[in-house]
């Protein structure tokens, strides 16, 4: 998982380009939605503070202490290249990850990462993978690669389709694993690199999939971008849970356009990842976060520059939204030094309680809401938030 690049077909330019949309629908007027709106399985949620989410990998074996700060949260993604040093696999990796987490708090919701279309090392599904699945160029035959490096694959070939099919569904045969998170989803109609009708093609796939997956289990995919042709991607929402949000922000419009998607999204019954990083930083405070070891100073830095990127999420976020805030790759090797852990901030552990309503345009980049117990007002321009709380408690008090 990245921000925007030229892999997903969106480059930087291009995004600062798009028209901010007026309104963003997910189903056409008399549409039915196909999973009926149900939440029964979803995510455990509430509004008593910010509801949290991590996505992380670790090559070998979590520590105790780190199985505990994922089990803090109501969402955790197991990212490609979990546990594969220690148990051989990442498929065992992530498996003897989500034991341990489910051991600590049973309630947690951990999916299984899969790629659309990147061929990532390290599965033991790739013992029984063909190469000749792999996508070619139509006009010189050769193997397309994303980053000139990895294998893409090709959703036209049906046995490959059942073997992508079945990683998934023996991945959430397990208890401990809720579901699926399908990564990539912006590649599968990368004009660059993939042949016209390839994201028919794919839907057939994942919508097969969605038909044949076990009862209870979710289905979360990296697919709704503020800055995707069309409209944003919401059309995966039809057989998705929800998505992850990503690369929001390119520009005031992404930004703005953020917001609105978080708030559709939520309310037709569909969960939101949105995942972010420190924005608006001083070269001194950047300066800071690369020179310092210690992993509870980097902690601090970053806890400075929370409120914007909260703020917007915030502004549109409806039942079963969840927010994560971090610096640097998800890796959980203690040698990286990143912090992933949103329950260390203070603002999302604070009180939240209840929207009073919807967020309220002031000016045309400037947005406010009010909650029960929180006040905040977004000027996206000037990528600056002002978050009031309205009682002087804390949670920790």
């Amino acid at each position: 998982m990245a921000d925007i690049n030229e892999d997903d077909g969106i480059s930087p330019s291009e995004a600062a380009t798009i028209q901010s949309k007026k309104k963003f629908k997910i189903f056409n007027e008399g549409e039915v939605d196909p999973l009926d709106g149900d939440t029964k399985y979803f995510p455990n949620f509430n509004w008593d503070h910010v509801r949290t989410w991590i996505a992380i990998r670790r090559a070998d074996k979590y520590s105790d202490e780190q199985i505990h700060e994922l089990a803090a949260q109501d969402v955790i993604m197991l990212e490609k290249a979990n546990g594969f040093r220690t148990y051989g696999s990442v498929e065992e990796g992530s498996l003897q990850a989500a034991k341990r987490i489910k051991q600590v708090n049973p309630k947690v919701k951990i999916l299984f990462y899969l790629n659309a279309m990147v061929h990532y090392g390290d599965y033991a599904a790739n013992e029984t993978w063909k190469e000749e699945w792999a996508l070619r160029y139509k006009d010189t035959n050769e193997l397309v690669k994303w980053r000139e490096r990895m294998l893409s694959y090709d959703h036209f070939n049906l046995d490959f389709r059942e073997w992508w099919i079945n990683r998934a569904l023996e991945m959430t045969a397990h208890e401990e694993i809720d579901g699926i998170f399908i990564d990539g989803i912006c590649k599968v109609d990368h004009r660059k690199y993939v042949p016209p009708g390839h994201a028919e093609a794919y839907l057939s796939t994942a919508n097969e999939l969605r038909s044949r997956l076990q009862p209870g289990k979710l289905l979360i995919g990296n697919a709704v971008r503020a800055a995707k042709r069309g409209n944003c991607n919401l059309k995966h929402l039809k057989y998705l849970d929800g998505s992850y949000l990503e690369g929001w922000q390119q520009n005031k419009d992404t930004i703005r356009d953020t917001v609105e998607l978080i708030s559709v999204m939520g309310k037709q019954k569909r969960i939101v990842m949105l995942t972010s990083s420190p924005m608006g930083m001083t070269e001194k405070a950047k300066a800071e976060l690369a020179s310092t070891k210690s992993l509870a100073k980097r902690y601090d830095i970053i806890s400075e520059f929370i409120d914007f990127p909260l703020g917007v999420f915030l502004l549109g976020v409806e039942a079963f939204s969840y927010f994560t805030y971090h610096n640097g790759p998800p890796d959980a090797n203690p040698r990286v030094l990143a912090a992933y852990d949103p329950t260390r901030f203070k603002e999302v552990t604070n009180k939240l309680g209840m929207p009073t309503g919807d967020y309220v345009k002031e000016a045309e980049y400037i947005l406010s809401r009010e909650f029960e117990h929180l006040k905040l007002r977004v000027d996206i321009e000037k990528q600056n938030a002002v978050l009031t709380p309205k009682e002087k408690e804390r949670d920790e008090l």
